[in-house]
C-alpha cells in the first residue's frame, strides 16, 4: 500500500509538473502594439506613451508596429489574424470599428477581438480665422441661413458629423470640403479657403494662442482642456457631440489568464497620474480608463448608433 501511496504521489507531481510546463508565466517575451497610423502622429505618441508604461508594469518589452493603411482597417484585419498568444495586441478604434466597418468592406468582423479597456478619449473643436464674424455656433447657424452658407473643412468622418447634424436640425446650408490631412484643413481656414475646420486642440492650439485663428466651441461632449473657458456644441444649444474614443484589444481566442493580466496592466496605466498628465499637456485629450466590460458596451451600442447616422445622413464612403 506505502508503495503504491508513493507512486500515486511522484505521478500527482509529474501531471502538476508537466501542466506547469505547457503554460509558462506570462509574459516571457516582446509584446507588440500595433497602431492604425504612422509614426508622428497624436496616436502614434500616445502609443509610445502608453506601450512604455505597459512595459514598466508587465517588467517585460513592448514595442510599437505601425500599420497604417485603409483608412485604420489594415492594422485591425492583421490583428484579427494574429497568433491569440498575448504578444500582438493592437490599438482599437471606435470609429474605425462601429463606423468605418459599416461603409466599406474590412477583414474583420466585430467578434474577431478581445477588448482589454480604454486608452484616451480624443477631443475635438471647430476653429475659424481671427477676424471671421463667426464668433459661436449660434453665427454658425446663422451664417447657415444666408445665400453664402458655411463651407467647413475635414478630413472626413466623424468630424463632419456635427455639420451634417446641425445642417439636419437648422435647415441651414453646409458645404463639406475634405482634405487629405486635418493640417491641410487648418490652413484653408487660415487661407479662408473654407468657413471653420474641426479637428483635434493638438492641430491648432498654439495658432489659437498666437492670435492666427479663433476657438468657437467644443465638439466633444466636454470642454477642451486646453480651453476650459470655451463652451461645447451642447452648451450652446444644440444636443451635438462627437466620441473618439480609442482603446486595445487582443485577437479573439486569447486565453483567459492572459488577457486578465492585459487587462488590468491597462487599467493601472490608464488610471495613472503620470499617463493622465501626459495625455492633456501633450495633446490636450483625456485618458479613458473603461474596463473591458465598459469599452465593449461603449462598442456594441457604437454600433447601432453609427448605423442610424449613415442611414439618416445617407454617408456614403
Amino acid at each position: 500500500m506505502t508503495t503504491k501511496i508513493l507512486l500515486s504521489g511522484a505521478s500527482l507531481l509529474l501531471t502538476s509538473f508537466g501542466l506547469q510546463a505547457q503554460t509558462p508565466a506570462y509574459p516571457q517575451r516582446t509584446i507588440s502594439i500595433t497602431v492604425p497610423y504612422g509614426a508622428g502622429g497624436s496616436t502614434d505618441g500616445i502609443a509610445r506613451k502608453f506601450a512604455n508604461l505597459l512595459e514598466a508594469e508587465l517588467k517585460q518589452s513592448v514595442i510599437i508596429v505601425n500599420q497604417p493603411g485603409a483608412s485604420g482597417t489594415l492594422q485591425l484585419g492583421n490583428l484579427a489574424r494574429a497568433k491569440p498568444d498575448g504578444y500582438t495586441i493592437g490599438f482599437y478604434s471606435y470609429s474605425t470599428v462601429t463606423f468605418t466597418s459599416q461603409l466599406m468592406k474590412v477583414p474583420y468582423k466585430r467578434d474577431d477581438f478581445e477588448p482589454l479597456g480604454g486608452v484616451a478619449e480624443f477631443s475635438y473643436g471647430i476653429v475659424t480665422a481671427p477676424d471671421s464674424p463667426i464668433n459661436n455656433i449660434k453665427d454658425l447657424v446663422a451664417q447657415a441661413k444666408t445665400p453664402k452658407g458655411v463651407f467647413f473643412g475635414v478630413t472626413g468622418a466623424p468630424n463632419n458629423f456635427p455639420f451634417l447634424q446641425l445642417q439636419k436640425k437648422t435647415d441651414g446650408k453646409f458645404d463639406q470640403v475634405t482634405y487629405k490631412s486635418s493640417a491641410e484643413s487648418i490652413t484653408a481656414v487660415m487661407g479662408k479657403h473654407v468657413d471653420v475646420a474641426l479637428q483635434g486642440p493638438s492641430e491648432y492650439a498654439e495658432l489659437v494662442r498666437a492670435g492666427k485663428l479663433k476657438f468657437i466651441s467644443s465638439a466633444s461632449d466636454f470642454r477642451l482642456p486646453w480651453f476650459p473657458n470655451v463652451p461645447t456644441i451642447k452648451e450652446q444649444g444644440y444636443d451635438i457631440g462627437i466620441t473618439g474614443i480609442i482603446g486595445i484589444a487582443a485577437p479573439k481566442g486569447t486565453p483567459p489568464e492572459i488577457k486578465a493580466i492585459l487587462e488590468a496592466a491597462t487599467h493601472k496605466v490608464v488610471s495613472s497620474s503620470e499617463y493622465k498628465n501626459f495625455l492633456v499637456n501633450e495633446y490636450g485629450i483625456k485618458s479613458y480608463p473603461a474596463s473591458s466590460a465598459e469599452f465593449s458596451k461603449l462598442i456594441d451600442n457604437g454600433f447601432v448608433a453609427m448605423r442610424n447616422m449613415i442611414n439618416t445622413y445617407n454617408i456614403k464612403y
